[in-house]
């Protein structure tokens, strides 16, 4: 049996079931080799991210620990987009696929029905059911797929702390070391979101380097941004753009073609083994 359930704001997660018999989504065909969560990795397009063992990470929805039983939720005939967070239908024993309730996703317009009969319809909401679900959880291996992690940030509360910004103190710490000087007035509350979590990730890089290696990841930032000042050991810091070829250095982004010897950046990097990082363009 197929169920649509809706989770409806207010105090607590309450779901409704909406609607049976349906099966709005069909499991995508390229989940066989998912790529394990890396904040750093941008995926093909035929590529899903997974989080392995979700039904033990603290942001699973309870919804999805005990088996699945329609009865535990109350039927509705409705549903307020205003105050619905999203779609989760269960299918085929076991999958659930998710959607969140947006804005884009909801139509308010006058339309014509043109099925078996037609029909006039007004100030009647309709929910754009996307091609591919925005989240995907097997609970038969106890995994959650997804493109994007932004958008189901919303479904799954807490999530984003995989891929969390560097708060004020620690920006500001980053900024205090020894390699960094600040120049034209640059400071922490300059730092944008997207540095922000750059530097989040440089500082874990960090702190698991010794002297000796962090004196070789400087030099290959010297060798890679001729462009950044650096003099007596620091870097100069004078813009948002400066700070992100640092952390992309500290990140070790840059590499060299074997063949054409061509400087490049790395827009996506993921382990392949206890090698060094492959690099993706």
């Amino acid at each position: 049996m197929n169920h649509l359930i809706a989770r409806i704001k207010g105090r607590g997660q309450v779901y409704k079931n909406v609607i049976s018999e349906k099966e709005p989504f069909s499991l995508p065909d390229d989940l066989a080799n998912p790529v394990e969560y890396n904040p750093d990795h941008n995926l093909d397009d035929d590529q899903w991210f997974a989080i392995n063992d979700f039904s033990q990470k603290e942001f699973c929805l309870k919804l999805l620990r005990p088996n699945f039983d329609s009865t535990d939720y109350d039927s509705i005939t409705s549903i307020d987009t205003n105050k619905s967070d999203f779609l989760c239908s269960y299918q085929n024993n076991n999958e659930y696929y998710f959607q969140k309730i947006s804005r884009t996703q909801v139509i308010n317009k006058k339309w014509f029905y043109v099925g078996g009969s037609v029909s006039y319809e007004e100030n009647k909401g309709i929910i754009v059911i996307n091609s591919f679900p925005d989240a995907i959880y097997l609970k038969s291996v106890d995994k959650l797929y997804f493109k994007k992690l932004t958008t189901i940030a919303t479904i799954f509360k807490g999530i984003d702390v995989l891929y969390r910004e560097a708060t004020d103190v620690e920006t500001t710490t980053f900024l205090e070391n020894d390699f960094v000087m600040l120049e034209n007035d640059f400071c922490a509350a300059k730092v944008k979101k997207a540095n922000r979590q750059r530097i989040a990730m440089a500082v874990d890089t960090l702190s698991n380097l010794d002297p000796v290696q962090k004196i070789t990841v400087f030099d290959y930032v010297k060798d890679y941004c001729p462009n950044l000042e650096f003099s007596e050991n620091t870097f100069k810091i004078k813009s948002e753009n400066d700070l992100k070829y640092l952390l992309y250095g500290i990140e070790q982004r840059y590499y060299t073609t074997i063949v054409g010897d061509e400087k490049r950046l790395a827009n996506s990097v993921i382990k392949i083994g206890p090698q060094p990082a492959q690099v993706l363009n």
